[in-house]
């Protein structure tokens, strides 16, 4: 799951798009927030095992939660990434405890959820989640509960998951077997050639599973690959057909590949049938789709927001454990009422202090320090897959709505937009933090965890990953963040520029460097043409060796010397 705060950026949606912002989830203009602390342009380094992620512009901001006129869980100086691209297509509200790294442990910013902790807003490093189903009768909206779960979203089982050990792929699970019937018949297809380890992971929309599952799938789906687009594009007439069938796909969850407690989360057809509009993976005209994807490699193994409307999955990041159920439906049109349930804070969690506790302020809803068992916030799913909601950023609506003269407001996508345009869609990081830039926290102390962290006993995949709780035996730094532009002495004070990151990129992916391998090329000629200019001195000739050339050597037939005389 993510840790931070993402919203849309305005050069996200093009000014010709009068549909995009809303598709988006709204827009952010920072140039209307008037608590909005700019930090830099950095690499957003989540779900870079998928191929997903690019440059977001960081800053910090107030963040609360609720619809308009609300302010439920208010925290200031919030971790905040303006996103533009479109593979993470809505805005993301991170439950994950981890902080942002900027360049280095020693200065950190604390998560959205370490702050409510901190600022006993919630009782717990917890959180319960279910995507919701527009397809199910009464269009089942999306729940997240902070601190707790909502025991009325989900049937109970007694399968415990442990965290995996590696914290940047934590919640990870066995999928044990995926089936459905055969077409016409109550046949068992296998659809999964063996287990699998796999992460559940509601940052991104889509189930990534190994190639060979996915033919399977195409098989008894009639689903065909779009090479441009990487989707299971999904026409008209197979659309009808796959809706009259109603197949069922069922996942068998367990912690170990066999054997052992285990859960089965069933997704019916209408869990696939879903549809992309442009720009997202750079679709021309919007098509409807089956969100299947291909992995390349065992760690890119994922159950998406697909998964996760069938599904339901609490989390105690203070112990290190989670559960994972099927979604509960109303047998009527109206959700039966909530039933929070606390999941208390671990008195021996090894997670690291990010900020000291202070009193919580009072907000429009009366919550207090210490009142909170477990607070339940309801999204509200336009779409089948939302995990955002009504994230309210306090940055005066009203202004905004009126037309907003923000300084990046209402620009293109394309790349001449802006200067900054170039930095936010491409691969341009800083690999540090401006020199003027002023953080709105101070630096505390980002510890790794230690030893005693509850690891998982589930094997993880073979990537090797250092993730942000991992220590520093070696002694090497490691960055959150890492940005990719090439590493200078800043104490020079030379800004980098555009025409340093392209150089960059050039001999980071090519293997040349343009601009050394110019400067080569003049000395070389330079140097030619000072060869040729120069007179050239012979070398000396010995007198003994001098004597009269011959006609057979080119004698020279038109001056004769005769011993004794000197006329020509």
């Amino acid at each position: 799951m993510d840790y931070q705060m993402w919203v849309i950026h305005p050069l996200g949606c093009s000014r010709n798009d009068a549909q995009c912002p809303e598709a988006r989830g709204g827009i952010f203009y920072e140039g209307v927030s008037k608590s909005w602390q700019k930090v830099g342009v950095f690499d957003t380094a989540i779900e870079n095992n998928l191929g997903l992620g690019d440059n977001a512009e960081f800053g910090f901001d107030f963040v609360s939660l609720g619809g308009y006129g609300q302010n439920i869980l208010p925290i200031t100086n919030v971790t905040i990434a303006e996103y533009a691209q479109t593979d993470f297509y809505l805005g993301l509200l991170g439950v994950n405890p981890k902080p942002t790294n900027w360049s280095s442990f020693s200065l950190s910013s604390p998560s959205y959820v370490s702050q409510l902790k901190a600022q006993n807003m919630i009782p717990s490093l917890s959180f319960g989640y279910t995507a919701g189903a527009i397809y199910r009768d009464g269009m089942i909206n999306a729940s997240l509960t902070l601190g707790g779960y909502d025991q009325s979203r989900f049937e109970p089982n007694d399968v415990q998951f442990t965290f995996a050990a590696d914290n940047s792929r934590d919640t990870v699970v066995s999928i044990q077997s995926i089936t459905t019937t055969e077409n016409g018949s109550n046949d068992v297809v296998q659809m999964l050639p063996g287990p699998i380890y796999s992460l559940v992971d509601a940052t991104v929309a889509e189930i990534w599973l190994p190639i060979e599952a996915c033919r399977i799938f195409e098989q008894q789906f009639d689903l065909i690959w779009d090479n441009r687009t990487d989707l299971y594009l999904v026409n008209q007439s197979s659309h009808s057909a796959l809706l009259d069938r109603n197949a069922v796909v069922s996942f068998t969850i367990g912690q170990q590949p066999t054997g052992g407690p285990s859960v089965v989360i069933d997704l019916p057809y209408n869990a696939f049938d879903l549809y992309a509009m442009p720009p997202y993976a750079g679709l021309v005209n919007g098509s409807s789709y089956f969100p299947l994807r291909r992995a390349a490699n065992s760690s890119q193994y994922t159950l998406g927001r697909t998964f996760m409307q069938e599904a339901y999955i609490s989390v105690d990041y203070e112990r290190a454990v989670f559960n994972l159920s099927r979604a509960a439906w109303p047998a009527e049109f109206m959700m039966p009422p909530k039933q929070i349930v606390t999941i208390t804070p671990a008195s021996n969690s090894t997670l690291p202090k990010t900020v000291e506790p202070s009193p919580s302020p009072t907000n429009g809803m009366g919550l207090g320090p210490g009142t909170i068992a477990g607070l339940a916030v309801g999204l509200v799913a336009a779409v089948a897959l939302i995990i955002l909601g009504p994230l309210l950023w306090r940055r005066r609506r009203m202004a905004a709505a009126k037309g907003s003269n923000g300084k990046s407001g209402g620009d293109d996508t394309t790349e001449n937009t802006m200067t900054g345009a170039a930095s936010i869609y491409g691969h341009g990081a800083k690999s540090e933090l401006d020199a003027a830039s002023s953080i709105a926290h101070t630096p505390t102390t980002m510890t790794p965890v230690s030893p005693d962290w509850p690891q998982g006993t589930l094997p993880t995949s073979p990537l090797d990953v250092v993730g942000i709780w991992a220590g520093e035996a070696d002694g090497k730094a490691i960055h959150e963040l890492p940005g990719s532009f090439p590493e200078l002495n800043l104490a020079d004070g030379r800004q980098i520029t555009e025409k340093d990151m392209m150089r960059h990129r050039e001999r980071l992916y090519n293997g040349i460097d343009s601009v050394e391998e110019r400067r080569t090329t003049e000395r070389e000629r330079s140097t030619r043409r000072v060869q040729s200019t120069e007179p050239q001195r012979r070398e000396p000739v010995d007198p003994d060796q001098i004597r009269e050339a011959t006609e057979a050597e080119g004698g020279n037939k038109r001056f004769s010397f005769v011993e004794g005389q000197d006329n020509i």
